[in-house]
């Protein structure tokens, strides 16, 4: 290597580093719009930390590594909702960083590799949705970009690996194999699919045919036996998801064009590597996979999140597609790979408007009443969801729930903030008690909250007029018992 070639060097990986560091302000100043933390369910990922940093263990027992990632960060720097933000961001920068990493060892060219980095950082507004609601199916797609660069390079390279590197990217798959596996679900799905993927490369065609055959098999039987789950995700419109207003209108424009441009982009590559190839590989298969084309979208549900997950990976796949498709771009200059690269940073700030502190629940507010409720330490509150964990968050760990209560509470220390009552409206059913005992039982927190003793709530309950108790049963007033799926998790 010459001088000359030394500097491009210095100069390529100061780049790197420099655009690292850029992701992370970027994404960590995204979630410092709002003291709180963001997104629908922050204060129960603040609440695990916090639980985890002063306890040892969180609030709800969970598997999900990102939980305790959290906690390891409270009891670093003392203040579980920041905790939670810098590995919020810095997760989510990994991700871009493990992009680049696969995207590098499977085509073997730096420029791809960071373009790749590029567009899943400054240009995705939807990994900024991830960083901002969904930290633990971040934390997996994290895992799992770093998993499948250490599987591929074990596989593909392995004859070239001396015995040492071998063993030491073997143990390495199996722990981020582990580490997905227990961050989230989808992780763990893409986990399976690529390792499968992958060695079936290395298969016959006969072999092939029958590994997709079991697999169509083995997706039948899924189905079927999680029919009750999937029987309302599914529609043949809109597909594309730029053409769904539920999604325009609670998700913004810029992450349904972003779906949209990569679920297209996934086919076309897909199509104009088989037209070019005129070979079959496994790799056409993952398009269907990964943005399935009849999800129902008109609601935040399950199609909403497998086509959040499939950005990142459609931009490995259309960039490593169309490089297979297309070899000569390799030898495209890379001064042009440099100024495209300059010219799409800037575009970073658009992706940052993917957050809008406004759309969060108003936690504000809710750490007002929430800190206007003095209970036992044995006692349990039932709230609805946001201001449960506000509630628990701020009032050193008590008890709150957003259902009714399925389990004994020592001394029937069971209360209520009811929603929509007012407290002198509510003494006036229960006469047998005194006024002193009735301003205890029943207390005006503000204009929209009271906090009532459970019992006394379900009394009133049935004392009512049914149609009030109609309109008081809403989701500001929980009124359901725990799903079975959530009671055994």
């Amino acid at each position: 290597m010459n001088d000359k070639q030394k500097v491009y060097k210095i100069i390529n990986t100061l780049i790197f580093f420099l655009t690292i560091a850029a992701i992370f302000l970027l994404r960590f100043t995204t979630l410092l719009q709002t003291s709180h933390p963001t997104g629908l369910d922050g204060y129960y990922y603040a609440l695990q930390a916090k639980s985890f940093a002063l306890t040892g263990k969180l609030e709800n027992p969970d598997y999900e590594i990102g939980y305790y990632i959290c906690g390891i960060f409270a009891w670093i720097f003392k203040n579980p909702i920041t905790a939670c933000k810098i590995w919020a961001a810095l997760s989510s920068t990994l991700i871009s960083v493990s992009i680049f990493i696969l995207v590098n060892n499977i085509s073997k060219d730096k420029k791809l590799s960071f373009l790749a980095l590029i567009l899943s950082s400054f240009l995705s507004p939807s990994l900024a949705i991830f960083e901002i609601n969904y930290i633990n199916n971040q934390t997996g797609l994290m895992f799992f970009f770093f998993y499948a660069s250490a599987f591929y390079k074990l596989i593909n390279d392995f004859k070239l690996l001396s015995k040492r590197k071998r063993i030491f990217y073997s143990v390495l798959s199996i722990l981020l194999f582990i580490l997905s596996c227990m961050s989230h679900l989808v992780a763990t799905a893409y986990c399976f699919i690529f390792t499968i993927v992958i060695l079936a490369q290395k298969l016959s065609v006969k072999k092939q045919l029958i590994l997709v055959i079991a697999g169509m098999a083995a997706f039948i039987l899924l189905f079927i036996s999680q029919i009750g789950r999937f029987k309302s995700v599914f529609s043949l419109t809109p597909v594309f998801p730029v053409f769904s207003e539920h999604f325009k209108n609670r998700i913004g424009i810029s992450v349904c064009l972003e779906m949209t441009i990569y679920f297209i982009l996934s086919y076309i590559s897909s199509i104009v590597y088989f037209i070019k190839t005129k070979k079959f590989s496994f790799y056409l298969l993952l398009p269907v996979i990964l943005f399935f084309p009849f999800w129902k979208l008109d609601s935040l549900d399950m199609g909403y999140r497998m086509l959040l997950n499939a950005v990142p990976c459609g931009i490995c796949f259309s960039l490593l597609m169309l490089k297979k498709a297309f070899p000569e771009i390799q030898k495209s200059n890379s001064l042009f790979f440099s100024i495209l690269c300059l010219i799409l940073m800037p575009f970073g700030l658009l992706s940052s408007k993917a957050y809008n502190p406004k759309k969060d629940p108003p936690y504000e507010y809710y750490k007002s009443i929430a800190t206007k409720v003095h209970l036992p330490d044995n006692s349990l509150l039932i709230a609805h969801l946001g201001l449960n964990h506000c509630y628990t968050y701020y009032m050193d760990l008590k008890d709150c729930l957003n259902y009714y209560c399925d389990y004994d509470v020592p001394d029937n220390e069971v209360w209520r903030l009811a929603c929509g009552v007012n407290a002198e409206y509510l003494k006036q059913f229960f006469g047998e008690y005194s006024d002193d005992e009735l301003n205890r039982l029943i207390v005006q927190i503000d204009s929209d909250y009271v906090l009532i003793k459970e019992d006394l709530w379900l009394r009133y309950l049935s004392y009512e007029e049914d149609d009030i108790v109609d309109a008081l049963q809403n989701w500001y007033n929980p009124h359901e018992y725990r799903p079975s799926f959530i009671r055994k998790k």
